[in-house]
């Protein structure tokens, strides 16, 4: 699968080029055709991956809390939205209170691109209306981010 990224207060500074390619290899690796109800696919082959190249499991945000995001590695936070626009936002304070609470230094967020979020349904997450608001939630969302947008 192909894909492009998007850069939010300098992530790609952030994020070593080690961790970055191995989400953009993990990503290639990715064969799957997008269509209606794919999403579950779509990320049950890309956490494979993820895994593959080192990536951990689901991380809680605290030990007395069942939150979670995608995965870690090193202090690299990750969360991978293939569902409804919605879940982003929650996405996005978990990230934001892992860093406020130095557990991460840094977030990847892969979601599909504009043009594969129609493929897979009406309201899925998507790359370009996320770019649009975290410019508004600048000041609110501050985490050095890469964005990976999927392509169809």
């Amino acid at each position: 699968m192909k894909h492009y990224t998007l850069d939010h207060c300098a992530g790609a500074a952030a994020i070593p080029a080690s961790h970055r390619k191995q989400i953009a290899d993990a990503i290639s690796a990715v064969t799957l055709k997008l269509g209606p109800g794919k999403s579950t696919s779509l990320r049950g082959l890309l956490i494979t991956q993820l895994k593959s190249h080192g990536w951990a499991d689901e991380v809680r945000l605290s030990a007395d809390s069942d939150m979670t995001i995608t995965s870690c590695k090193d202090d690299i936070g990750l969360c991978l939205q293939t569902g409804n626009m919605s879940r982003i936002y929650a996405d996005l304070m978990k990230l934001q209170a892992m860093y406020l609470d130095d557990k991460i230094k840094a977030a990847a967020i892969i979601l599909p691109s504009q043009t594969a979020a129609k493929l897979l349904g009406s309201n899925v997450a998507q790359a370009k209306r996320l770019e649009r608001e975290l410019a508004i939630f600048k000041k609110a969302y501050h985490v050095p981010t890469v964005v990976y947008a999927l392509e169809a």
